[in-house]
């Protein structure tokens, strides 16, 4: 028969231990950001995607059918997109059908929250004449846990 205070000092050193990793690597899984203590809102998540493309030197639009690096007029900041565009953006677990799904350990490691935001970016651009022009483009950014945008470079 096994004694059961001989059980104690097992449960101690891996019973704990391993109950800390799962709640560790579950609340990773499902998108907590353990620097904020918490989940990242939607409105967040969006921000921080506009916030990436609208820093960019350059995006790629179409122009005479051919797609092309250009550069573009930025907005002054997220309040003014939102206002000329509301209803511009959405976050869901899919993703495009051109970007991969998140792998399990990118999930369980923070690494990517499995959600991607979706935004329609009207690009503001000047063309050869000077005269101003604008052409939207579909984004679907993925984000880690804490809203780093994740590069496929």
């Amino acid at each position: 028969m096994i004694d059961r205070t001989s059980l104690l000092p097992v449960f101690l050193f891996i019973g704990i231990p391993l109950t800390v990793f799962f709640a560790y690597f579950g609340l990773n899984y499902s998108g907590f950001c353990f620097a904020k203590m918490g989940y990242l809102t939607d409105k967040e998540k969006i921000k921080l995607a506009f916030n990436s493309l609208n820093s960019a030197e350059e995006l790629r639009i179409q122009i005479a059918d051919k797609m092309q690096y250009h550069k573009f007029i930025k907005y002054e900041s997220f309040d003014e997109y939102i206002k000329e565009n509301p209803d511009c953006c959405g976050v869901n677990p899919s993703g495009g059908s051109d970007l991969p799904p998140p792998e399990y350990l990118e999930r369980i490691f923070g690494y990517h929250s499995g959600k991607y935001v979706r935004i329609n970016f009207k690009v503001r651009y000047l063309d050869e004449t000077g005269l101003q022009k604008s052409q939207k483009i579909r984004a679907d950014i993925p984000l880690q846990n804490c809203g780093k945008v994740i590069s496929f470079d």
